[in-house]
């Protein structure tokens, strides 16, 4: 016994001495100054050296070679749709004093019922055809996205008075968001613990994958439903859920759109600028996220093979929105900013423009015609104001009164 408890205390000193370790070995940077010297590696390069000539190229081959790269380095692959998936709406409800319907559909993974989640969507009660929507993930549950309304991240009333319905998902429901997820738990409504615990199929995908082919699940939904114009889908997401909303879009060219609101490293920030959370400290932090191959790029970001404003490019030539907020050093606006104006040549393939080459000041707006950005005054989140911008830039693309 006594050796048993020495054994256990040496094991938890040895974790702690690791663990302090390695965080000694994460410097993280904020100085503009202090940002290594780098190259941003050219999208419209094939792996073979050759340049792309044009639209049809970067389609059929360029395209396609970019979404193998951040598969297999960076998020895993995404699966296909699961046989036998079908779909059950549970309730419905007129709400906000006529305004709106709301929707508590289930999507069911397999045939037997056993793997499932709930989409909560909002739709206006009075639309004379069928609507555009939005589509993302939340942090804490369906239900709390009710009480988040009269705050920003999900304000329904906003968004139904625009002429739009949303549909979203609880993370945790179709991938908890944890280490330890792919072991199962029996508290989520995939009671596996998430769709790689059950629906691996042999691949080494990461969270982040997990809730992009979630997304996609959704959206299946919504090709079903006639009060929805499934050609006009916008794929959002907020912080990981924004790399999730990127990886989706990329993934996913079902979605009209895609938007990436302060989704930071491994999202829309250049990562070779190597300032404010960078690749060692969110794959020690959130190995979960990605791939095992991903581990050998730990503060070696510049031996990446691509960069952020790759996987912005993929959505082209779809509309694409990427917002920041001044707080949030550790996401890196500029970076942000930057994937989205080094998008631009994929965009010019297809006769589109990208966003100006000056970095906007706070809450000035940069819409082009295909390519946004916006960078708002205040701290790490989703408000009513970028909101305001998205509906704006989607209301232009969709046109939905």
């Amino acid at each position: 016994m006594v050796r048993t408890l020495k054994c256990m205390l040496l094991t938890g000193l040895f974790s702690l001495f690791m663990g302090s370790l390695v965080a000694q070995e994460i410097v993280i940077n904020y100085d503009e100054a202090k940002i290594p010297a780098y190259e941003l590696p050219d999208p419209l390069i094939f792996n073979n050296g050759k340049k792309v000539a044009n639209a049809d190229e970067w389609t059929e081959k360029r395209r396609a070679e970019i979404l193998e790269i951040f598969a297999q380095e960076m998020y895993g692959h995404v699966p296909a749709r699961p046989d036998g998936q079908h779909f059950k709406v549970l309730r419905e409800e007129t709400v906000y004093e006529g305004l709106g319907i709301r929707k508590v559909v289930r999507i069911f993974l397999d045939e037997t019922g056993k793997h499932w989640f709930d989409v909560l969507m909002h739709l206006p009660k009075h639309a004379s055809k069928p609507v555009p929507m939005f589509a993302g993930l939340n942090f804490k549950s369906n239900d709390a996205t009710l009480d988040e309304r009269a705050g920003s991240r999900w304000p329904y009333e906003l968004i139904l008075k625009a002429g739009f319905g949303v549909a979203t998902a609880w993370r945790d429901a179709v991938e908890p968001d944890g280490k330890d997820s792919m072991i199962g738990e029996a508290d989520f409504a995939c009671k596996d613990g998430g769709v790689r615990a059950w629906y691996n199929q042999g691949g080494d995908w990461g969270a982040i994958s997990a809730w992009a082919w979630g997304l996609s699940r959704i959206l299946d939904y919504l090709q079903t439903d006639k009060a929805v114009d499934a050609s006009k889908v916008t794929v959002i997401g907020h912080s990981r859920l924004g790399k999730a909303a990127l990886w989706a879009g990329a993934n996913d060219t079902r979605f009209a759109m895609v938007i990436s609101n302060c989704s930071g490293c491994c999202g829309a920030a250049i990562s070779r600028r190597v300032i404010g959370e960078n690749f060692a400290r969110i794959d020690t932090s959130f190995p979960h996220w990605f791939t095992r191959e991903f581990d050998k790029y730990k503060n070696k970001e510049a031996n990446f093979p691509a960069d952020q404003h790759w996987l912005a490019a993929l959505a082209a030539p779809r509309p694409l929105y990427i917002a920041s907020a001044t707080e949030d050093l550790w996401a890196d606006p500029k970076g942000e900013w930057l994937a989205a104006l080094h998008a631009a040549p994929v965009y010019a393939l297809f006769g589109k423009k990208g966003v100006k080459a000056n970095f906007p000041a706070p809450e000035c707006p940069d819409f082009s015609e295909t390519v946004a950005y916006h960078l708002r005054t205040g701290k790490h989140d989703i408000t009513a104001y970028d909101w305001q911008q998205y509906i704006h830039f989607a209301q232009r693309i969709y046109q939905p009164k």
